[in-house]
């Protein structure tokens, strides 16, 4: 296995390995650097633990100032998905809508799509509105483009709808039971 980091060969025929702690950096620069900011950008671009507190208080924030879709993107943004909870969700289901704006909720789930795949939470929570619209295709384009995460629980849901479609989830997310039952109905 390569070493990470740098390596370098001196003069004398040495080999010097140099690596970055990736367990201590954000929280060195949070704490040694007194950059929070420099902290955050760090740890979304090499997806690094350690601004937790910082993403949540961020998000919070943002979120209590009523800019929905600026918290949505520090939410989507946050390393090893530390905000994309169901708590996350809760928070955006129980916001207002803004007149002439989308639901935040809405937003939310838009940013997401933008940028990775949801999680099976998410896709359970967008799969419900869109199910009860009828837009069914918008559902299958994500599946398509791998959007969704296929699960047995999105498969029923799906499943008084559209039973293909149902199908397509059982298939993706290997439930050959569920693939069967869909079959002999």
């Amino acid at each position: 296995m390569l070493p990470t980091g740098l390596l370098e060969l001196t003069e004398k025929g040495q080999v010097l390995s140099v690596s970055i702690d990736e367990d201590n950096i954000v929280g060195y620069i949070t704490n040694q650097l007194k950059n929070p900011e420099l902290a955050l950008r760090v740890s979304v671009r090499c997806n690094l633990t350690g601004a937790e507190e910082l993403f949540v208080r961020r998000f919070n924030m943002l979120f209590g100032q009523g800019q929905y879709s600026e918290a949505a993107k520090v939410a989507a943004s946050a390393p090893k998905g530390i905000l994309r909870t169901p708590q996350t969700i809760q928070r955006f289901q129980q916001c207002p809508a803004q007149p002439g704006q989308a639901s935040p909720l809405l937003q939310y789930f838009s940013i997401l799509l933008e940028t990775s795949q949801l999680n099976k939470a998410e896709s359970l929570e967008l799969a419900r509105p869109v199910l009860q619209q009828g837009r069914n295709q918008l559902l299958e384009k994500w599946l398509v483009e791998g959007k969704l995460e296929c699960s047995e629980e999105l498969g029923d849901l799906i499943k008084a709808h559209d039973s293909t479609l149902a199908l397509s989830v059982y298939l993706r997310a290997n439930i050959p039971h569920k693939v069967c039952q869909v079959f002999c109905n």
